[in-house]
């Protein structure tokens, strides 16, 4: 039987959005898609998929790479052999996909962004997306992709009909690690997710010396500060101020960014704002493939400028 296999992203009894590139990419596989989720009551648009698959276990266990490699065993011997099994690029993904490629003995591309359909290839970028990797893997069995947050989602598109809901055989416990509790992010007065203006800085701003002069400048322009994942992990700026994958994922009506050349990770947190400006002295930073506006400039320099021209108005 030729289908596609996509892993759900699940937390706290939630069905999370990035499922959605999952999905995106399984449409332009062209086959069939089959959608696996733990047990439980998940708010799952059954009209983007095919069949879903539901497991009897409940999400701590399916978030468990030692129990999904059992779970992925049992579809199997039900299902067949997928073509392709797809995951997300998350910290659990990437972990699960992992185990089970080295398990089953399987290829395995990571953080894919691309899709070719007429070469059958896969595209991974490095370098803050400077240089593009190609990955076709073979026919001769299956492959295991995680797919980069927010590179298919607008490939997901509803059927005229809903999903065939089918139900897999429960698997045996996984031995030698078991869930312990979720970790809450640090709480703070702030939720950049709810600011319509964004002033987000990043490493190209120099030192730490300057967040005083950005805050003024945010406060001067009614918006809220926020950095990329280098300022954070410097300590410059707190966590739950970080914009990207590993971050927050932002949709404000105005995101400044100064001093940030764009990762992947960054891009995927921000990209969906209304209007982006960037502000960087590279002309080649990738941020400018995406932001609405692009100014070439010292962005401390500009950052001056901006503090005098709104003092006086």
């Amino acid at each position: 039987m030729s289908y596609t296999l996509i892993i759900s992203e699940v937390r706290r009894g939630q069905f999370e959005e990035r499922n959605l590139d999952s999905i995106g990419l399984g449409t332009l596989l062209e086959k069939d898609s089959f959608l696996l989720i733990p047990e439980g009551d998940y708010a799952v648009n059954d009209k983007y998929i095919q069949t879903i698959l539901k497991t009897v276990v409940e999400e701590t266990v399916f978030l468990n790479p030692m129990a999904m490699i059992h779970i992925l065993q049992k579809v199997m011997d039900q299902k067949g052999k997928p073509d392709v099994i797809i995951f997300t690029s998350s910290s659990s993904g990437n972990e699960c996909a992992s185990y089970a490629a080295g398990y089953f003995n399987l290829p395995l591309v990571t953080d894919a962004s691309g899709y070719d359909k007429e070469k059958g290839v896969f595209y991974k970028s490095y370098y803050s997306d400077k240089i593009f990797g190609e990955f076709k893997p073979s026919e001769e069995k299956p492959c295991i992709i995680t797919v980069r947050s927010g590179s298919f989602k607008l490939q997901a598109v509803e059927r005229d009909s809903s999903a065939v809901v089918e139900t897999i055989d429960a698997v045996s416990p996984a031995e030698g690690r078991s869930f312990v509790e979720y970790v809450e992010e640090e709480k703070t007065d702030i939720d950049i997710t709810k600011a319509d203006f964004l002033l987000s800085v990043g490493r190209g701003i120099g030192s730490q010396d300057e967040i005083p002069n950005y805050e003024e400048l945010a406060n001067l322009l009614k918006a809220v500060i926020s950095g990329s994942r280098p300022v954070i992990d410097k300590q410059w700026l707190p966590k739950p101020r970080q914009v990207g994958t590993s971050g927050k994922t932002v949709k404000p009506k105005v995101y400044f960014a100064m001093g940030i050349s764009g990762a992947f990770q960054h891009i995927a947190g921000m990209k969906d704002s209304d209007c982006i400006i960037a502000v960087n002295k590279d002309a080649e930073a990738p941020i400018f493939q995406y932001a609405h506006f692009g100014i070439i400039a010292d962005a401390n320099k500009l950052r001056d400028k901006l503090k005098e021209a709104a003092k006086s108005t």
